[in-house]
């Protein structure tokens, strides 16, 4: 099992470990945990298409960065994508979930983490995280298609396209 599905499992554990009524520390981190699920997910895989070094791969890790990701995915969660060509490319609907859901995963962990106002419900955490495994699924059986390499590329690039 790899550092995300570790993550996902995690992040289950906090929402669920303290019975019917969790502290909101315990919740707030669930939903911190679930994005970083999917934010290791994405990096993990487009690691594993590096053949170079392993101190290399690291660094390719490291060269994610949030904002620049969320950018892309909001091109991602569109029918097409202006590929390096400048041609429009078909985005297919799993790759679009993945990027709707990445997106509302990192708006939601900004609201766990800085906003303290928010109190949140156990269901509110089982959305989130019933919102997080879906995209696991989707990236599975999507994995090895063309546009699933573009997706990681640009998220690592930070590419922004029209």
């Amino acid at each position: 099992m790899g550092l995300a599905e570790d993550l996902l499992q995690q992040a289950d554990h906090l929402a669920t470990y303290e019975g019917l009524n969790p502290s909101q520390a315990s919740l707030r981190r669930a939903v911190s945990t679930a994005y970083y699920a999917l934010y290791h997910l994405l990096v993990e895989e487009a690691a594993q298409r590096w053949s170079g070094s392993s101190e290399a791969r690291t660094g390719m890790e490291r060269g994610f960065q949030h904002g620049p990701m969320k950018t892309v995915s909001n091109q991602f969660r569109k029918q097409a994508w202006q590929d390096w060509h400048g041609n429009q490319q078909s985005i297919p609907l799993a790759i679009q979930k993945i990027a709707d859901a990445f997106v509302y995963l990192q708006e939601e962990r900004h609201t766990a983490d800085y906003d303290n106002h928010e109190q949140w419900t156990g269901t509110d955490v089982q959305e989130v995280l019933n919102t997080t495994r879906e995209p696991f699924q989707h990236w599975y059986s999507i994995r090895t298609d063309p546009m699933a390499g573009n997706y990681l590329l640009a998220m690592l690039l930070g590419k922004q396209r029209p």
